[in-house]
């Protein structure tokens, strides 16, 4: 009764985490270019639970417990029309590359970028856009409009002023989760992606939105909130008996 028990607990504390992941999804759901946090649960070994068999013998058998394992649903959501000129989305695979004060690499979706005040094309964070040759991107100061290509190359006033830089990753479940995008996992390294139009191009004047889906989050929340109460219930329930079963077998001795 008690593994029961450890059980139903070990199955709310999963549902816990689902439910963590959930909210974090509703919280970003308008976050541009934002990859909705998945959550899968697999067996784990638990230990041998020992009990008494016939013939006086001991019988053992191996307890498996729930745990959750996170991870990221690279997906692409839903592009859109902005008609800003300094608004870019990346359709298929690879992601925009910036750089941090520090100068740490982050990856990102998001391309609803701006212009600061050395006319480099920044992230909302103020993180540098990164160039084809992993550069800041720089403008021309008081240059115009910004007019994009399909194959990532950007111009003023009929120049062309650079190429924004794209990355990509054989595995990106290798990427960790950040303010702002996806860091590097230590030890891999992501290569420059040379844009092919039948695969990869940028849409320039757009946003990739979040692939989060509310309704679908909604319905997982209800999901959630009825099967913690049931795990609630039965532990209640084993509860109740374990202890009416010492009160008993405390009443005989």
């Amino acid at each position: 009764m008690l593994n029961g028990i450890y059980q139903n607990a070990a199955s709310m504390s999963g549902l816990e985490s689902w439910n963590n992941a959930i909210a974090q999804n509703l919280a970003q759901s308008s976050t541009p270019g934002y990859k909705k946090a998945i959550l899968s649960f697999e067996g784990k070994a638990n230990g041998m639970i020992g009990y008494e068999g016939s013939f006086d013998k001991t019988l053992f058998h191996e307890s498996i417990a729930a745990t959750g394992k996170g991870g990221v649903d690279f997906s692409t959501g839903s592009i859109v029309n902005t008609d800003i000129h300094t608004d870019f989305a990346l359709e298929g695979e690879g992601f925009f590359e910036l750089r941090t004060p520090d100068g740490q690499y982050v990856y990102t979706r998001d391309g609803q970028f701006q212009l600061n005040d050395q006319a480099q094309l920044v992230s909302k964070q103020g993180y540098f856009v990164m160039d084809d040759e992993r550069n800041p991107l720089q403008l021309i100061p008081d240059g115009g409009t910004i007019t994009g290509k399909p194959d990532g190359s950007i111009y003023q006033k009929g120049q062309l002023v650079g190429m924004i830089g794209v990355r990509s990753s054989s595995d990106p479940n290798s990427l960790l989760r950040t303010h702002g995008g996806f860091l590097l996992n230590q030890g891999v390294e992501l290569e420059a992606y040379h844009l092919n139009p039948d695969k990869v191009s940028i849409r320039h004047g757009a946003i990739e939105q979040s692939n989060v889906s509310n309704t679908t989050e909604m319905v997982n929340l209800i999901s959630v909130s009825r099967a913690f109460q049931i795990n609630q219930q039965v532990i209640r329930g084993k509860d109740e008996l374990l202890g009416k079963a010492i009160q008993t077998l405390g009443g005989r001795i």
